[in-house]
């Protein structure tokens, strides 16, 4: 743009002094109001297409926000399936032990009929003419020899029979289990012991269908026999 007095020269070629100073400085200040205009106009169009954007990202986060609160509920939700599946699933597992106890008494219970109907079978040649007791009658007659808590002890035996090893007649307490353990055979000790102190010549026996090498051999310490399978296994060498 052109200064004040290199217009006010050109004017002079058309026009008087005066006018010409007028006119040059009318120019001036007309080309600087057309400036300031263009970039108010300019100004105001960006000011309008940030108050847009401005919008658009008020829109934005709102529907962010929309989202973050479902996304809220549907992880409460999901924590409160889990929470529902985790309890159906403890009440699964729950009734499953029950049911697996259940079926190992009823294993048990059907193991010890089978050990008292089929016991001199079992026993084979070692041990002849054996003859399960009826435990009832039996321990009426030990009441003078063992203490009650003894004698009630000795009643929750699986099976009580008198048989003949040789010439020597001998009472065999019997426990039975699908799988010998430790109990089984604290048990069968115990028992064995409480017959001796009754004054019989007493063979404790473990009767059942699995027993781990370890429990095998704690049993032959303490002189206890196993029937497995149904095959009475041999002392120990």
């Amino acid at each position: 743009m052109a200064s004040i007095p290199q217009i006010r020269n050109r004017l002079l070629e058309g026009f008087p002094e005066k006018q010409a100073d007028l006119l040059a400085h009318v120019v001036i200040e007309a080309h600087d109001d057309l400036v300031n205009q263009a970039d108010f106009h300019a100004l105001t169009g960006v000011v309008g297409e940030l108050a847009g954007k401005v919008s658009d990202l008020a829109e934005a986060q709102k529907d962010l926000a929309e989202a973050q609160k479902d996304l809220a509920e549907a992880q409460k939700d999901l924590t409160e399936a889990q929470k529902r599946t985790e309890g159906t699933v403890a009440d699964l597992v729950t009734t499953q032990k029950k049911m697996l106890i259940r079926l190992d008494r009823l294993d048990g219970h059907m193991l010890e009929d089978k050990v008292s109907k089929n016991l001199p079978a079992f026993l084979g040649r070692e041990f002849r003419r054996c003859r399960v007791l009826e435990r009832a009658e039996f321990v009426e007659g030990l009441e003078d020899r063992l203490p009650e808590d003894v004698l009630a002890d000795l009643m929750r035996a699986d099976a009580i029979a008198t048989a003949k090893r040789g010439d020597q007649v001998v009472h065999l307490l019997v426990e039975a289990s699908c799988t010998a353990d430790s109990d089984d055979l604290d048990r069968a000790v115990r028992r064995t012991a409480a017959l001796a102190q009754a004054g019989f010549t007493a063979i404790g026996i473990v009767a059942c269908e699995m027993i781990s090498p370890r429990t095998l051999a704690v049993a032959r310490r303490h002189g206890i026999r196993v029937i497995t399978d149904g095959y009475l296994l041999p002392e120990a060498a």
